[in-house]
């Protein structure tokens, strides 16, 4: 596993799985909006690096994310007291970082160690799979800060666990406990707090070592077709499968099936 790369990104790598660690656990791995630029910067590398397969997000300490680093910052205090258009404008900026995860091909996983709030929790919905450790707990805190949500926490929230629930979870902003987070299915698994790290690299281990062309494929299509009629997924699914077809790792897979 290579040396991390970053004071505060941590990128370590091995065997095709890129982990990312946020590094700041003195503040609970809170986030001024530059490391949240740095994080989205990560995160496109980790898109056009094809030695990274499956890449893993998680947090230094006993935090995956507590959100926002807003304290002692000159520029956000001058932004905060500019019109509408300029605030929108730095909002936009500061949260790029989930359009790239979301637009990142591979496969997304958190490793949920400890609280993930805000712009943090949503940092972790974000991933297409959620492990959590039995220490997680989540909270979409914005309505108590006078906010409302970011990170894509208005898209994920519906789309995971029915709008009713999404509502009452935003306008509530209570903490969510790693029990109720795995009822409701917010994450798919829950470890013990010693054994999250490996069980989550057993589990991108295995991705890893799936056909990438069609992994970027289903992830792609089950992201974007949500909302579109059926007609409109089968035909996505017949340009997504002439893609396959033509690749080398259906060769690859077809060869090895004949061969048992």
């Amino acid at each position: 596993m290579s040396e991390p790369e970053s004071k505060t990104i941590d990128v370590a790598r091995d065997a095709g799985i890129a982990t990312v660690t946020i590094n700041r656990p003195d503040v609970n791995n809170a986030l001024t909006p530059a490391h949240f630029a740095e994080l989205g910067t990560v995160f496109d590398e980790i898109a056009q690096n094809p030695d990274d397969r499956v890449m893993v997000l998680t947090g230094r300490g006993r935090a995956f994310c507590s959100g926002a680093d807003l304290s002692g910052s000159s520029d956000t205090a001058t932004h905060l007291a500019q019109g509408p258009v300029s605030r929108t404008q730095w909002i936009r900026e500061t949260t790029a970082a989930a359009l790239s995860l979301h637009r990142l091909s591979k496969p997304t996983i958190a490793a949920v160690n400890g609280v993930a709030a805000g712009g943090g929790c949503n940092l972790a919905l974000g991933c297409d799979i959620v492990f959590a450790g039995q220490s997680a707990r989540f909270t979409e805190v914005f309505i108590n800060r006078g906010l409302s949500l970011d990170y894509g926490g208005s898209w994920l929230l519906p789309r995971l666990i029915g709008l009713q629930r999404a509502k009452d979870i935003a306008f509530r902003g209570d903490i969510i406990e790693v029990e109720e987070a795995d009822k409701l299915g917010l994450v798919l698994e829950v470890v013990a707090d010693d054994r999250l790290l490996e069980r989550v690299h057993e589990y991108a281990s295995m991705l890893a070592k799936k056909p990438p062309i069609a992994m970027s494929l289903i992830k792609s299509g089950l992201n974007a077709l949500t909302n579109a009629s059926f007609e409109e997924g089968v035909e996505w699914e017949a340009n997504a499968q002439a893609t396959c077809l033509g690749s080398e790792d259906f060769r690859e897979a077809m060869m090895a099936w004949v061969q048992k």
